[in-house]
């Protein structure tokens, strides 16, 4: 790595403690990828870290702190109620939200879909969802929706998955009642059940 002047390599420095910090507090966890790649965006835009203005290693170790308890740790809970209360894997959830939202609460699609599991407004209504940028109301709705997708197609998640990103109205138009047959479906969402699934990896 060339360092070019003395600000350069006070970034550089900068950039290793904290991620040494973030190591020791969060792992290798999703939080700590998400602070991280803040971080080094921070970084990369020339904006560095004023250690002065963070005062010490505790303070930076509490913003760290809570960062990661508003941030994936309320999301994993969601995840686990959601889980618990329908019956659904949690790892087949997370795949859900990895693909949909890349775990972002505040996501919206070009065509209105909303948070975490991307509701459509009139779907998050009759979900009895008030909020979709809730975590808790969006990730509770959007398992409640998948649960019944998985009921209607015989507990199949291709087809569940097919139906969650297409519709359900869509699959039936269609003649698409069996795994074999998603292939009659548009590329985004034979692209979308596999790249879930491959989230999903069971």
């Amino acid at each position: 790595m060339k360092v070019d002047n003395n600000q350069s390599v006070e970034s550089v420095l900068q950039t290793q403690m904290m991620t040494k910090i973030l190591e020791q507090m969060a792992g290798d966890s999703d939080s700590f990828q998400l602070i991280l790649e803040s971080l080094t965006k921070a970084m990369s835009d020339g904006k560095g870290l004023n250690l002065s203005n963070v005062g010490n290693l505790n303070t930076i170790k509490n913003e760290v702190a809570n960062n990661i308890k508003s941030g994936n740790a309320s999301i994993d809970q969601a995840i686990n109620n959601a889980s618990k209360k329908y019956g659904i894997d949690s790892d087949l959830i997370k795949a859900v939200i990895k693909q949909e939202s890349n775990f972002d609460p505040s996501a919206k699609s070009s065509v209105g879909a909303q948070g975490l599991m991307q509701l459509m407004p009139g779907t998050a209504r009759e979900l009895g969802v008030t909020n979709s940028y809730d975590i808790n109301q969006n990730v509770d709705g959007g398992t409640k929706y998948l649960k019944g997708l998985l009921e209607m197609y015989g507990n199949s998640k291709e087809l569940a998955l097919a139906a969650y990103n297409a519709g359900f109205g869509t699959l039936k138009k269609t003649g698409v009642d069996e795994v074999s047959e998603i292939s009659k479906l548009p590329s985004e969402t034979r692209n979308y059940v596999q790249k879930v699934m491959k989230y999903y990896g069971k």
